[in-house]
């Protein structure tokens, strides 16, 4: 079953991998006011799934998201100030577009193609991991507009080098999926993001949730930790792991050979 969010974002779930699509490919799937209330709702929706293993984020059409609909949204100034309004969450609007999609509970996998500008590149920033096409054009271009890149990059591209960060959003340069991986802003190349997005996610699926969310959890954590409390939590995470079900499973599959069954 497809559901449709503002008529601009589609998403569909089977085999514990969900699928959210962008659905604006007229418009390169910029971002006008529906978009962005659709991929809100999406992000909502995906956070009451139960039995969720991995999410797959793609854009429909010749590219991923060219970045804001400057055009669209200004045609409704009276909803700009609520953009900037931060939740219960400490996230306003335009950040939970990027680092809302860490609250599904799975790992995020985004397919990017074509341009990837703007507000598109920052919400592909949110995702775990992000498989680009070797051609697609990936760029910050806030600065075009008087404004800066402000969806949550302070803390999506904290992993990212700082002279990096400046020079793509100063300059506006656009980059290829190759330069794209080697400063870290993707993953890896794709010929074809969307297949190798959902083949991947597919891997991720038949793991053992918990040993998934468990490395999710100390790479995230490990960061503001010194030397000793890394370690600790390593060795916590590890022992939240050792003798449970889903490892008990992991290894009687192995030894079987056979693929495992997880709750």
């Amino acid at each position: 079953m497809t559901h449709r969010f503002a008529d601009r974002v589609t998403a569909t779930v089977e085999a514990g991998v969900a699928e959210i699509g962008l659905s604006r490919p007229d418009r390169h799937n910029g971002l006008d006011w529906a978009m962005i209330d659709g991929l809100l709702e999406a992000q909502r929706w995906l956070t009451g799934l139960s039995g969720l293993r991995a999410v797959v984020l793609r854009g429909e059409g010749p590219s991923f998201c060219a970045g804001l609909d400057m055009a669209a949204i200004l045609a409704a100034p009276e909803r700009l100030p609520g953009l900037l309004e931060a939740g219960e969450d400490g996230r306003n609007p335009v950040q939970r577009l990027a680092l809302g999609w860490r609250d599904a509970g799975a790992p995020v996998i985004a397919a990017l193609q074509g341009h990837v500008y703007g507000g598109g590149l920052q919400i592909a920033l949110g995702a775990d991991l992000r498989l680009v096409h070797p051609e697609a054009s990936l760029a910050l271009l806030e600065l075009d507009w008087g404004i800066i890149p402000d969806m949550g990059i302070s803390v999506s591209g904290a992993g990212l080098r700082p002279d990096t960060l400046r020079e793509l959003a100063w300059s506006g340069r656009r980059v290829g999926g190759e330069e794209a991986v080697a400063l870290g802003l993707a993953t890896r190349l794709a010929e074809r993001p969307e297949a190798a997005a959902a083949e991947l996610a597919a891997t991720i699926a038949a793991r053992s949730p918990r040993a998934v969310a468990a490395f999710d959890t100390l790479l995230r954590r490990a960061s503001g930790l010194d030397e000793h409390e890394r370690l600790a939590l390593e060795a916590r995470l590890q022992g939240q792991l050792l003798g449970g079900e889903e490892q008990r499973e992991a290894v009687a599959a192995r030894l079987a050979g056979r693929a495992p069954r997880f709750p």
